[in-house]
This record gives structure tokens, C-alpha cells and sequence, in this order.
């Protein structure tokens, strides 16, 4: 498993540009999901980013539940997002 960090996110400029407090960008999410290849929760997912801060944990939390809102991923019972499809 390919070890994730947010300076590794392409999209990170334009995410900074946009927030005070900038979450992964939906992308690099996507990709981070791909890879890890099951369901994940926002919580493990901010683990495998480095993430601990609570600022930045809560904006992934936002960042994984609008995606989930736009239909770009799933959320099971156990509260784990995955890809769709």
C-alpha cells in the first residue's frame, strides 16, 4: 500500500486557495480510496494521511460527507466510505 501524505496531493494549491482550512482534495481522496481497496472510515482515512490535527480531521470528515452528498462515494452502516461502482 502506497503511503499517502497531503503535500503529495496535487490539488493542494488550489484547495488552500479556496479554504482557510483545507481539506484533501476530492481527487487525491478518491485516489487514496482506490488504493486502499475497501471500505475506509474518515477517521482511518486521516490516519493513513499523517492527519492529526482537529481542525484538519474535522475538514475531512466535511470533505468525505459532500462527496458522499454528490454521489461520489458510498457510506455503509459502519460509517466506512467507498467507491461507487
Amino acid at each position: 500500500m502506497k503511503y499517502w501524505t497531503l503535500s503529495d496531493d496535487p490539488h493542494a494549491e488550489r484547495e488552500a486557495q479556496k479554504y482557510d482550512n483545507p481539506a484533501p482534495s476530492r481527487e487525491y481522496l478518491l485516489a487514496a480510496l482506490e488504493s486502499y481497496g475497501k471500505p475506509i472510515t474518515h477517521e482511518n482515512m486521516s490516519r493513513m494521511l499523517g492527519i492529526e490535527d482537529e481542525d484538519h480531521l474535522e475538514a475531512i470528515r466535511r470533505r468525505m460527507a459532500a462527496m458522499e452528498r454528490d454521489g461520489q462515494v458510498l457510506r455503509d452502516r459502519r460509517g466506512a466510505y467507498a467507491l461507487i461502482g
